[in-house]
């Protein structure tokens, strides 16, 4: 009879996902100069920091550090700062302490403040460090193991989470952020702690069964994992897959933005700060769903919850060219409105002073406002302004009651109202439009209209240096945010 063959050792597996990494983060463009590990002090992250020293021995072309986020939500936190460090000292790794608050009254739970509170401090911490030689060359390695991905998983399917958020934990999210152990089981974490003869702390926090992932973690894990043994291994494959799913919604979506997107007359430039109601109600109920929520994101606007988005469609789906529709998005988010076929995006706008103009080539607004620039030249020659004359005075200023500017000699003096309405600017931008003023007369309107009387044309005698005139254009805030034109 042929000897048995030994079990394999678990604990290899954490050596040869860390090995792996390492060949990838160094394979990748500008190669690899550090490697930070988020150290909480606990079994998982102690063991990555361990078997990340063990491969820099035979390495040692690039940098390990660890740090640790300090955030005073127990009253042991000091105690794990002081394991960390001796953790550190023992291996010889650099450690940095970040101290942290989290608001413990944030509406979306204590968990997610602390989260994000603790993300944040890893990414200054990364990419604030001035001694870093290169950009886009440290990784913030995370601790995440198969166990995590699956619980992420089950959490996310209990929210009612599609692809995106069934596929849970990237093993790789963006150029900074790396998950090396994320396909390893815990069996194998722990096989390497004990291997290894490693020390950590437990987080008090982890036995409180008011977090969502505690009470899945204590009260359903154990029993889920005896009825299916293999749980963790397939919820974790389970992730991978919807993580295919997500980005092919997502490339559908892309190829759905590009056509119902509006575009401009003069470039052919499709934008996407607008969409155009009547394209988009072209496609099936769920590609709608799935443009509009991808169009959200690029925006950086929270999703929405699920029957808000199917409202907003509900809503679109009864527009006609002469309806108003404004949709609300949240707090402290824009709103989505719809005004002659575009559904466009509201950014939060705030008042701003009347202030004189002197020849500057830009005037700031405020930073929710933007900016009026003064440009030589324009592509429509009827916007094109005459050079200021000796002792006339100039100023931009938000429209005013009564305000009216004269085009043509034929047609006199016409409201900015109806000129603003003719140019197609929502009604909520107009109160905010900047007017530029000559004498207590409009010269201008932003971007839109020009008055005959200071026209380059009414000037036929301008000094050839500025008988090109001059264009006054207004930068909204969100144009420059998004780079893309209202």
């Amino acid at each position: 009879m042929a000897p048995s063959k030994p079990a394999p050792d678990p604990a290899n597996a954490v050596r040869s996902a860390v090995a792996a990494a390492l060949h990838r983060w160094r394979s990748r463009a500008g190669g690899l100069t550090r490697v930070r590990v988020a150290l909480s002090g606990g079994r998982d992250s102690i063991v990555l920091l361990h078997a990340l020293h063990e491969a820099r021995r035979d390495d040692t072309s690039w940098a390990l550090q660890a740090h640790h986020v300090h955030h005073g939500l127990s009253l042991n936190a000091d105690a794990w700062v002081a394991h960390c460090e001796a953790v550190c000292c023992a291996l010889k790794v650099p450690l940095a302490v970040s101290r942290v608050h989290v608001d413990r009254n944030d509406p979306r739970g204590i968990e997610a403040a602390a989260r994000d509170a603790r993300y944040a401090a890893l990414q200054a911490g990364a990419t604030g460090d001035q001694s870093k030689p290169a950009s886009g060359a440290t990784i913030i390695a995370l601790a995440h193991h198969a166990r995590d991905q699956a619980e992420t998983v089950l959490l996310q399917l209990l929210r009612g989470a599609g692809p995106a958020g069934l596929a849970a934990m990237p093993a790789k999210d963006g150029d900074l952020y790396s998950r090396p152990l994320l396909a390893l089981p815990h069996s194998a974490i722990a096989a390497y702690a004990t291997r290894c003869g490693l020390t950590w702390i437990d987080d008090d926090s982890n036995g409180d069964q008011r977090f969502a992932r505690n009470r899945l973690r204590h009260a359903v894990w154990p029993v889920l994992v005896e009825a299916f043994p293999s749980a963790e291994r397939t919820l974790a494959r389970a992730s991978g897959l919807q993580a295919e799913a997500a980005e092919l919604l997502d490339d559908l979506a892309a190829i759905d933005l590009a056509t119902i997107s509006s575009t401009d007359g003069d470039s052919g430039e499709d934008h996407e700060q607008e969409l155009v109601v009547s394209r988009l109600q072209r496609l099936s109920p769920a590609r709608q769903a799935n443009v509009l929520r991808y169009w959200l994101a690029r925006h950086a606007i929270a999703a929405v919850a699920e029957n808000t988005l199917h409202e907003w469609l509900r809503q679109l789906g009864t527009n006609n060219p002469t309806q108003a529709i404004r949709l609300r998005a949240g707090n402290l988010m824009p709103d989505v409105i719809v005004y002659r076929d575009r559904l466009q995006l509201a950014w939060p706008q705030e008042a701003w002073p009347a202030m004189p103009w002197t020849g500057e080539p830009s005037l700031s607004l405020g930073g929710h406002c933007g900016s009026v620039e003064f440009v030589a030249g324009a592509a429509d020659e009827t916007l094109v302004l005459r050079p200021p004359q000796p002792g006339e005075h100039w100023l931009v200023r938000r429209r005013q009651p009564g305000d009216r500017i004269a085009l043509s000699e034929r047609s006199g003096h016409v409201s900015i109202k109806n000129v603003m309405q003719n140019a197609g600017i929502p009604p909520w931008q107009r109160s905010m439009w900047p007017l530029l003023i000559c004498n207590n007369e409009v010269a201008a309107v932003a971007s839109v209209a020009t008055a005959s009387a200071y026209t380059v044309r009414a000037a036929p005698h301008a000094t050839e240096a500025g008988g090109r005139g001059f264009c006054c254009q207004w930068k909204p805030a969100w144009q420059i945010k998004t780079g893309s034109q209202q």
